[in-house]
């Protein structure tokens, strides 16, 4: 299951902060409507402050915002690029009459791996082509390859280090038997050298059997993520644009100060997944703890105005919505967010909080489609949107 994020009005208020967003309207009718009286409240367990927008935020003209965003077109020049990067994974290799194995060569080989005279999983392999000295094997492995010869069976006694990542190995004696087929020579595969036979060898697992369909394929993967690229974009550029004519006063008391823990606590949960603690991260960062809490503190105090001025708008607009439509509305966090099921979302969210954000997200929909955003330049023409943003 993928990892559980918190809801999209985080990556909406600016995409760099990884903390908690919630601020919680609250839900007192079947049809959820905004008061501007709202609760902060992430987790259910969670303490929360209560305050009424309204009362912190000075509201400017927030309907038909000047917004201009580079462009995101997809052109054949992006498709050809994107091609060539690919091309680097597969790279060609020719066989070489060299006969004896040096330092830094490419040899093709055969191998198996025994455990008290058992092959074990993943230690057998045809075909393979290695470059001595890449240190891609255990210790002893490329060494012990080293002055064989082409056709040679070379037997390795080896010993697997303490910390494998397999603890079934982890420490083990171990024999590698291995044939030398032949030294190699690698080359990068080019654009050029590009036909329909290498395509269907390499990438047909992938639906490409010529080189129209993998091209028309890396177009259409570009083309999804210009699209995903240009609505968090075009998101964060309004939400920017409304922190220049709308005015945050003051926080609410110990609202700033909740967040804050809460951004460290988020921050802490993520470098833990990867085995890390605070200190690590700033150590090898290079980050003073100072200058860590300076750029937390600068974050979230941003997000916090987006959040509340997003949300002193949805109370003044009514922003509202049906039993069926937030239905859906859970229904698409459970799929794109990798919650087990609804219950699971709501367990750890509470049902208030995802209607407040569900608010949110629809006001921000509002402002962009009152915005007048200008996009790069399209086959000439200006890309401009006035009273509604291409759906993305």
């Amino acid at each position: 299951m993928k990892k559980r994020r918190m809801l999209l009005l985080c990556a909406v208020c600016t995409a760099a902060l990884l903390c908690g967003c919630g601020t919680g309207q609250k839900d007192n009718s079947d049809k959820k409507e905004s008061t501007g009286k709202e609760e902060a409240s992430g987790s259910k367990d969670q303490e929360t402050v209560e305050y009424n927008a309204a009362d912190y935020v000075e509201l400017g003209e927030y309907k038909g915002m000047e917004v201009s965003l580079g462009s995101y077109e997809v052109t054949d020049e992006d498709v050809k690029n994107e091609v060539k990067n690919t091309l680097l994974s597969y790279p060609v290799y020719e066989d070489s009459e060299k006969d004896t194995v040096e330092d830094g060569d490419f040899v093709n080989i055969d191998y198996e791996g025994l455990k008290d005279g058992v092959a074990f999983n993943g230690g057998t392999a045809q075909g393979a082509v290695l470059e001595i000295g890449s240190n891609s094997f255990i210790d002893g492995f490329e060494e012990g390859l080293i002055g064989a010869k082409v056709g040679e069976k070379v037997a390795l006694d080896l010993t697997f280090p303490e910390n494998y990542q397999n603890t079934e190995l982890a420490g083990q004696a171990v024999v590698f038997n291995v044939t030398v087929n032949k030294i190699v020579n690698k080359s990068d595969m080019t654009y050029d050298m590009l036909d329909d036979a290498f395509v269907e060898k390499n990438m047909s697992s992938q639906g490409y059997k010529t080189v129209e369909d993998f091209e028309n394929g890396v177009r259409e993967q570009l083309e999804e993520s210009r699209a995903a690229t240009k609505k968090q974009e075009t998101q964060a550029a309004v939400i920017q644009k409304l922190r220049e004519v709308c005015k945050v006063k003051e926080f609410p008391e110990g609202l700033l100060d909740q967040r804050m823990e809460e951004y460290v606590s988020r921050f802490e949960a993520n470098l833990e997944a990867y085995g890390m603690k605070l200190e690590d991260y700033l150590k090898t960062s290079n980050v003073t703890e100072e200058d860590f809490q300076a750029q937390a503190k600068q974050l979230v105090t941003e997000t916090l105005e987006g959040e509340l001025i997003i949300e002193a708008i949805a109370g003044k607009e009514n922003v509202e919505f049906s039993d069926e439509e937030f239905a859906e509305y859970k229904k698409s966090v459970v799929e794109d967010y990798g919650y087990e099921n609804e219950e699971a979302l709501l367990e750890q969210h509470g049902e208030a909080y995802v209607k407040n954000v569900f608010v949110r997200e629809k006001t921000v929909d509002m402002l962009i489609e009152n915005a007048k955003i200008t996009y790069g330049e399209t086959s000439g023409e200006a890309e401009e949107t006035g009273k509604k943003t291409e759906e993305e």
